[in-house]
């Protein structure tokens, strides 16, 4: 009787080979549900950009309502300046600003602050960074400097519409205002689009299409903007210059002549001067 109790209890064990067999098993399960978890998360992620970028556009039209059509200012060059009212304050050169949520949302500083309380709003969740801010709003919003006309306004870039109210805009469901920048790219509130394509400062020089400045976001398969109408969406960028290694964008970088990625945001920045 003994050993048959014995002999039961061998047989309810594993096998060496059963379980490199079961182990085999659980690791081909795992490689095939931890695309589908990567792709649930960036499907997360997104909702939630997108989600902030309405709250955003929100605050931004409220602005604009209750100012007589006026856009925030979107002061360009923060860096070693202090802190500048703007649509919203700092900049993420700036070692204190760049982790201060508090200033976000700093009525004194941050025009849209008003209608906007919760700093989190400002940041995509894909972006891992320290810094308290992802969005940027398009340069050719009401750009403001304190020394001289704002960058990439002038030279050719004056045959092309700079907006101060809300009714220069001619079809405001194509003109971007907020966009997703990313974190090695991202400095100050203003996000540059050279429609000069001379990536020039002050858009003179030899013409030389296309040049980026500044560089949106990827962290969930395109980036989110906002727009003047007040819809937000997703777009998918196609060109590899617009989406290097992060911690590579490099701003005033020639690419191709056939940019689609920077022809569309041309065409979603701007329109030519009638």
């Amino acid at each position: 009787m003994q050993r048959k109790k014995i002999h039961a209890s061998q047989r309810m064990g594993f096998t060496l080979l059963e379980l490199l067999v079961t182990i085999a098993i659980i690791a081909v399960l795992i490689s095939l549900l931890l695309p589908a978890l990567s792709a649930a998360k960036a499907r997360s992620w997104q909702t939630q950009c997108l989600s902030n970028n309405r709250q955003i556009i929100l605050a931004w039209t409220m602005y604009t309502h209750d100012n007589d059509g006026s856009i925030p200012p979107n002061v360009n060059g923060l860096w070693g300046k202090g802190v500048w009212t703007n649509w919203v304050a700092g900049t993420m050169f700036n070692q204190v600003d760049a982790t201060n949520s508090a200033l976000l949302v700093d009525q004194s500083q941050s025009m849209i602050a008003r209608y906007i309380d919760n700093p989190k709003l400002f940041k995509c969740p894909g972006d891992k960074s320290r810094f308290v801010r992802s969005f940027a709003m398009n340069h050719r919003l009401n750009p403001v400097s304190d020394d001289g006309p704002p960058v990439f306004t002038e030279g050719f870039g004056t045959n092309w519409m700079t907006f101060r109210k809300v009714d220069e805009i001619r079809n405001p469901s194509d003109i971007f205002v907020t966009i997703d920048e990313r974190s090695d790219s991202i400095n100050d509130a203003y996000f540059v689009v050279d429609v000069t394509n001379t990536g020039s400062v002050d858009g003179t020089g030899p013409v030389n299409p296309y040049m980026i400045i500044d560089y949106p976001a990827n962290y969930h398969s395109g980036s989110t903007l906002s727009f003047a109408d007040g819809h937000s969406e997703v777009h998918k960028w196609l060109e590899p210059t617009t989406m290097p290694p992060l911690g590579q964008a490099r701003p005033r970088i020639h690419t191709t002549s056939t940019d689609r990625d920077l022809q569309w945001l041309q065409a979603h920045s701007t329109y030519r001067k009638n």
